[in-house]
């Protein structure tokens, strides 16, 4: 027998069989669970709605659950080297011998040209001695990139930027991939040096030199050139130079007015070729990052879940909130409201946020009505929902109760309460004790 459940016991039967100690599964396992016992027209959209709203199921996600990231958004390239800097840090690595354990990396958006300084720490002011170190060869950038460090943040360094009329660019938070440039070559950098104190048995920064050096020299494959050769005009004396011996005689310069001529012509037909070619990787990376994208949109005062590192753990995050939406920063950024952390607002990448359903909103419901799978903690594999014919065929006691109003229209209103108020008890009492006690009917 399946009973036909009313409308202000639904919540109570939809919670004891998903929530508490139910094992928050799925929608059709949950489904299946009160059709076992139950019924109510249009019970399956319901129980979506139910799930789809759960705090906890929001919270802890669907295992391996994945957020399909935005768009590609790539940062255009700037026309001059030098103009557009991305700045980061590394560490803390094991103390050198002088007792660096941090690294300030510096690279040009357009050559791909970068720079590495050893450092005790990376305070303010340690930071902007080194990039003072490097603007001093290269000239003052206009644009200046970094990711959200407290030293990065601090006002100290945004004062020194705007003395020099640079434009400060923030990435978002905890999204590495807004400083993708730069991250790739830590990763490479931290794998050299690995190597080399392996092979020679030396400390990291007696390394980092000549591990620059073949770093500069090395052609990207989205330039088609090398930093040296975008920075300099030529490719420098390396060690495979040295191995070769001296340059060619017939590459020695004659007249200093045709060399020089000559090294602009060729710089400038670089830098453009290089240009050219780092707008067709864009693309090409573009167009295979974007066929597993998907573009989703947010409002201020929406309320979201932001995937953030858990306080005191910065190497595990897990969703946190609801937390709402006060301005949309870019096509990707937005600023929340955090009153719960350390800072009361935090700029997050579309791609670390997934919306937060409150249990009962029009959204939640609109959405199990047509069917969107929800994000829930336990699979759904190997669960097959049974024939609903087969279902229907054992809803005729169903029925009965869904038409207690008609076939108790000839008693009166007193007695027909009565009886009806009787019927609901059983049934509460019938779910109370099948869901506390495990009875089977």
């Amino acid at each position: 027998m399946q009973v036909v459940v009313p409308k202000k016991l639904r919540d109570l039967v939809l919670k004891t069989a998903h929530g508490d100690v139910a094992g928050h599964f799925g929608v059709n396992k949950t489904y299946l669970r009160i059709l076992e016992h139950f019924y109510w027209p249009k019970i399956k959209r319901d129980v979506s709605a139910f799930i789809k709203s759960c705090h906890i199921c929001q919270i802890a996600g669907k295992q391996n659950e994945k957020i399909k990231p935005a768009p590609l958004q790539p940062i255009q390239p700037v026309e001059a080297p030098f103009h557009y800097l991305v700045i980061d840090c590394v560490g803390p690595l094991p103390p050198s011998k002088s007792g660096n354990a941090y690294l300030f990396t510096v690279m040009c958006q357009m050559t791909r040209y970068p720079a590495a300084y050893p450092m005790r720490s990376i305070t303010t002011k340690s930071i902007f001695k080194a990039l003072s170190h490097f603007i001093s060869y290269f000239g003052i950038p206009k644009i200046v990139q970094s990711d959200r460090g407290s030293n990065f943040m601090s006002k100290a360094f945004s004062e020194a930027l705007k003395k020099l009329q640079v434009k400060h660019n923030i990435s978002s938070a905890y999204h590495p991939q807004s400083q993708g440039v730069l991250e790739c070559c830590h990763a490479s950098l931290k794998s050299l040096l690995k190597a080399y104190s392996l092979e020679l048995k030396g400390g990291w920064e007696e390394g980092l030199p000549w591990l620059m050096l073949a770093a500069r020299g090395v052609v990207q494959e989205s330039t088609g050139f090398s930093p040296n050769e975008l920075v300099f005009g030529h490719k420098v004396r390396d060690q495979m130079s040295v191995l070769m011996g001296d340059l060619d005689p017939s590459e020695q310069p004659g007249d200093v007015a045709d060399y020089v001529s000559g090294f602009r012509r060729k710089l400038f037909l670089a830098w453009k070729m290089a240009i050219s070619n780092l707008t067709a990787a864009q693309k090409k990376m573009k167009r295979r990052f974007d066929s597993k994208a998907e573009m989703r949109v947010f409002s201020p005062g929406d309320r979201v879940l932001a995937l953030l590192p858990i306080p005191g753990s910065p190497f595990e995050a897990q969703f946190s909130g609801p937390n709402t939406i006060k301005r949309i920063a870019s096509d990707t950024d937005y600023l929340l409201a955090t009153p719960d952390r350390r800072r009361s607002t935090q700029l997050c990448h579309v791609n670390l946020l997934k919306p937060y359903y409150d249990r009962g909103c029009e959204r939640a419901v609109a959405l199990a009505a047509k069917g969107v799978p929800s994000l829930q903690v336990a699979d759904e594999e190997d669960v097959v929902a049974p024939d609903e014919a087969v279902l229907l065929g054992r809803l005729d006691n169903s029925r009965q109760l869904a038409e207690l109003d008609k076939s108790l229209s000839h008693l009166g209103s007193e007695r027909s309460e009565e009886i009806k108020s009787i019927i609901f008890f059983f049934i509460h009492l019938q779910i109370v004790l099948y869901w506390s006690v495990g009875t089977r009917h």
